[in-house]
């Protein structure tokens, strides 16, 4: 049970953090990129010890590994789109 805490602990800091990031005058493109960070972060985080993927056979997880990097080359590509749509707004 202490293990669940810690994790929602860290889940709660990670999204005060992102809420945070919101508030502060970051560039876009940085805050954009921060964000996406924290959010692969919790979500291995999620996937790891809700779903009990860390208690698995390693192999298990390596399965994983393709999705994690094409779900983060399609974050990726929407960046731009996003940094584009933030300077429309700045205007």
């Amino acid at each position: 049970m202490k293990k669940y805490l810690l994790v929602w602990a860290l889940l709660l800091v990670l999204t005060a953090v992102e809420v945070v990031l919101a508030y502060l005058h970051t560039p876009l493109a940085i805050m954009l990129a921060l964000l996406i960070g924290l959010s692969l972060v919790k979500a291995g985080s999620i996937v790891a010890w809700f779903m009990h993927l860390a208690e698995e056979h390693r192999a298990l997880a390596w399965t994983l590994m393709p999705a994690l990097f094409f779900i983060a080359l399609l974050l990726l590509g929407i960046l731009p789109d996003a940094v584009r749509a933030g300077e429309t707004l700045s205007r």
